[in-house]
């Protein structure tokens, strides 16, 4: 197999103090189209350049340029987006024997086919490059990991060591062939949101090991074993790569001030404030839309100049990734709040280290704000509302009204208020989601928010229902990152009072919680919860 050439180092004496120049030999593509997530992980900061949808670099095709290519995760595959022009490059950067990374989408980007129809009737198969002899199917991991280096790659010398990293995929059961050679195999403990410890084969190469796809994330940052394979497999000596972090930086410089890929939305300036704000969001129910509305609401702020920082309860930090597509931030250990046997980090862990990163933080919780709270077989906390309630958090429901009504909508969230502020939670704000719209005056919209003014609650927006429910348009279902990111953002500042929901967004007080106590008032509150008969008189429900 044919290495990159290394050039010499050529330098220049100052009269005041001898300095290298050193030319940057080695240039590491990362591609970047929408759907793409260059920022979900760091990729050991080795990317030097960006391979765009006309698949040059420096005016010249990336082929004749590049010693590598990285192809990151997100949603290549269900959006598309990876072009003919682009697809003949990344052939020929392999075929040049040269070397090819996909991680997780990218990995599918480089197999033979991937089917996405996690829940369709039939398979609905997208076709990937076929450099890599394998395809996928339906499995869902959203694991921390533990893995072993099973045999030699570009980027993998050391076989038996255990690497780490962390798995975020949908579609994650591999079916290998012939000419596929694995290279990693994860031990994970969680598949397809049960508890199922078993080990999954999380990399393969070609043949010749310089075309490789791995499905964990993070793999080029936790694990020097990683990295210095490929450095040796590039030949880039110590100034070499000091070259390469320095055209990193300001790489990611040049990224991280736009929202999301080919928008055209710049962040507008930078806010600096001393103490973080948090604001947690939830729902009062699976399918309410917090996390379209939680990517819209990141997009927004993160334009307005603030470093927004996202939290998902729970281990599904799938549902985080829309609004880390917008606001483009990494994956951290931090990103996830341990509720029972799902997620990554105790929740007053990960708020205190997200705090030292982030001036706003938002906070998304796991289906409704109850759901878990009455399991008494793990460990605390299991629910939504025990962690809004320990981290003494400003909090936003957002409700569903596509079911009941805005009417319905309304009263069950009165309800839902009264039920968390009992149970000790700061319920501060309110967004009335997929809203029928059309007979809604300003007559009625002054009745809502003076019901819920009454109730100390902020109502930050009615948001109508939008043309979002086809395939790419739902988290799990084929999502598209850019079709649903640029959506959310669009609604988020249409739609919603940003300025109120700044506003009602606090600095999180840690509250020392007693679980047991906790949900044995949940209990007590819905044993005895008080009805309002016809005549209006109070009275206890037949229960």
């Amino acid at each position: 197999m044919d290495k990159p050439t290394v050039l010499n180092i050529s330098f220049t004496v100052n009269t005041r103090r001898a300095k290298f120049v050193t030319k940057l030999h080695q240039r590491i593509g990362l591609v970047y189209l929408p759907g793409a997530l260059p920022c979900f992980e760091d990729f050991g900061n080795l990317p030097t350049d960006l391979v765009c949808s006309d698949a040059l670099v420096d005016g010249k095709p990336a082929s004749e340029v590049l010693d590598m290519i990285i192809i990151p995760g997100g949603s290549l595959v269900e959006s598309q987006s990876v072009n003919k022009k682009l697809s003949h490059e990344i052939l020929k950067i392999a075929e040049c024997g040269k070397f090819v990374l996909g991680i997780c989408s990218g990995f599918q980007i480089l197999a033979k086919e991937t089917d996405v129809g996690r829940l369709s009737t039939v398979p609905i198969t997208r076709e990937g490059l076929g450099l890599l002899d394998a395809e996928f199917k339906p499995l869902i991991c959203t694991d921390r990991v533990k893995a072993t280096v099973t045999d030699k790659s570009f980027i993998t010398h050391e076989v038996g060591k255990e690497v780490s990293g962390f798995h975020c995929h949908t579609y994650g059961q591999i079916l290998l062939h012939k000419d596929a050679k694995t290279i990693l195999v994860s031990h994970v403990q969680r598949v397809n949101y049960h508890k199922d410890p078993q080990d999954l084969v999380s990399g393969v190469a070609n043949k010749e090991g310089n075309v490789v796809g791995i499905f964990v994330h993070g793999l080029l940052d936790q694990n020097p074993t990683i990295i210095n394979s490929i450095i040796k497999s590039l030949n880039i000596n110590p100034i070499q790569l000091e070259a390469i972090r320095s055209a990193n930086a300001k790489l990611l410089q040049r990224i991280k001030c736009e929202i999301g890929i080919a928008t055209n939305i710049q962040q507008q300036t930078t806010i600096k404030q001393k103490t973080p704000k948090l604001l947690l969001v939830t729902a009062t129910g699976s399918g309410s839309g917090k996390t379209f509305l939680m990517a819209g609401i990141a997009g927004a702020l993160k334009q307005k100049g603030h470093k927004v920082g996202i939290i998902k309860v729970g281990g599904d930090i799938r549902d985080a990734v829309p609004a880390l597509y917008l606001i483009k931030e990494p994956i951290k250990p931090f990103s996830s709040i341990k509720i029972g046997e799902s997620g990554w980090r105790p929740l007053a862990e990960a708020v205190s280290e997200a705090s030292q990163i982030y001036d706003f933080i938002l906070v998304e919780g796991a289906m409704s704000a109850f759901t878990g709270l009455l399991n008494d077989n793990v460990v605390r906390p299991t629910s939504t509302a025990e962690v809004a309630a320990a981290l003494g958090a400003s909090t936003v429901l957002v409700v569903g009204c596509d079911k009941e009504g805005v009417e319905g909508a309304m009263v069950n969230t009165l309800n839902y208020v009264n039920l968390l502020r009992n149970l000790g939670v700061k319920t501060t704000g309110v967004i009335l989601n997929k809203a029928r719209i059309s007979y809604l005056n300003d007559e009625i919209k002054q009745t809502i928010k003076t019901a819920f003014d009454n109730a100390g609650v902020e109502l930050i927006g009615i948001v109508p229902r939008m043309e979002v429910e086809g395939r790419g348009m739902i988290p799990e279902i084929e999502i598209k990152y850019d079709e649903f990111g640029a959506q959310a953002i669009q609604v988020a500042q249409q739609y919603l009072n940003l300025e109120a929901l700044a506003k009602i967004a606090d600095a999180p007080k840690l509250t020392t919680i007693d679980y047991a106590a906790f949900m044995e008032k949940f209990k007590t509150l819905v044993t005895n919860y008080k009805l309002i008969d016809s005549e209006g008189a109070n009275k206890k429900s037949a229960n």
